[in-house]
C-alpha cells in the first residue's frame, strides 16, 4: 500500500528530480517492427493491458504523450520485458518461450539531451509523490491503478521527461533501474541510436546472450523445436 485513489485535484506535490545526463546509454527490448528510438503513440486502456506507467487518456491528460520504456542495463531490460511473472518449475528454473522472443530485439540507445526524470528510486522520492513501494513494485494486476497515479504525478511535474524507478525483476546490490520516457508532439528528440547493431533475440547468438545473462537467475530461453 497505498493502493488508493489519486489525490484530489487541489492537492500539490513536489516530485524529486533526477537528471540522466546527455550521452547516457539505455537498453530496450522491443519489437523488430519498431525502431529502437520509436515511442508508442497509442495510449493504454484505462483498465486493460498496458504497462506500469503507460500514457492514458483521463481527466488529467494535457494531450497525447507517446511513451517508451528503457533500462540502465541490458540485464534489467531483459528481466523487465521477458522475465515478468514467469512461473517456477519444480526444479526451481524458469523458462522463456520461443514465442516470447520471436521478432524481438535488444537495442542500445543514447540520451540526446539531459533528461529530467521524476525520481521514484527510494522512500524519499516515493513519499514526495504521496506513495510508497507499491507504486513501483506491484504486479501487473495493479497496473490500471499505477497508470492513474503516473498520470497524476506527470500533472505535478510538467518539467519531467519521464520517471525512474528500481527494477522489480533485477533487484539487489548490483541491480539497475528502469525508466519510462514521454515525448509530447512539441518535445525535441529524446534518444538517438547508439550505432551498435540491435541483437535479434530469436537468433542463436541472441538466445545464447540471454541465457548467459539470465543464468544466475535460473532463467533460460527454450531451444527451438527441430522439425522431424
Amino acid at each position: 500500500m497505498p493502493d488508493q485513489m489519486i489525490p484530489a485535484p487541489t492537492v500539490r506535490a513536489l516530485p524529486r528530480r533526477h537528471v540522466l545526463p546527455a550521452g547516457t546509454e539505455l537498453w530496450r527490448v522491443h519489437s523488430a517492427r519498431r525502431a529502437a528510438t520509436e515511442f508508442k503513440e497509442l495510449p493504454a486502456d484505462l483498465h486493460w493491458g498496458g504497462g506500469r506507467f503507460c500514457d492514458i487518456r483521463d481527466e488529467l491528460s494535457a494531450g497525447p504523450a507517446p511513451y517508451l520504456y528503457a533500462a540502465l542495463s541490458p540485464l534489467a531490460a531483459l528481466c523487465e520485458t521477458l522475465a515478468r511473472d514467469l512461473c517456477f518449475r519444480p526444479d526451481g528454473r524458469r523458462r522463456i518461450t520461443q514465442r516470447r522472443v520471436r521478432d524481438m530485439l535488444l537495442s542500445k540507445v543514447v540520451a540526446v539531451t539531459d533528461l529530467p526524470l521524476v525520481d521514484l528510486t527510494d522512500r524519499a522520492g516515493l513519499t514526495a509523490v504521496h506513495q510508497d513501494i507499491w507504486l513501483v513494485q506491484s504486479s501487473a494486476p495493479d497496473y490500471p491503478r499505477t497508470r492513474r497515479w503516473g498520470s497524476w504525478i506527470r500533472n505535478q511535474a510538467p518539467w519531467a521527461a519521464g520517471f525512474r524507478w528500481p527494477s522489480r525483476q533485477d533487484f539487489g546490490p548490483d541491480s539497475s533501474d528502469v525508466c519510462v520516457l514521454y515525448a509530447p508532439d512539441d518535445a525535441p528528440a529524446r534518444l538517438a541510436p547508439s550505432g551498435q547493431d540491435p541483437l535479434p533475440l530469436d537468433s542463436t547468438a541472441g538466445r545464447d546472450y540471454v541465457n548467459a545473462l539470465l543464468d544466475p537467475l535460473r532463467i533460460r530461453v527454450e531451444a527451438p523445436r527441430t522439425r522431424k
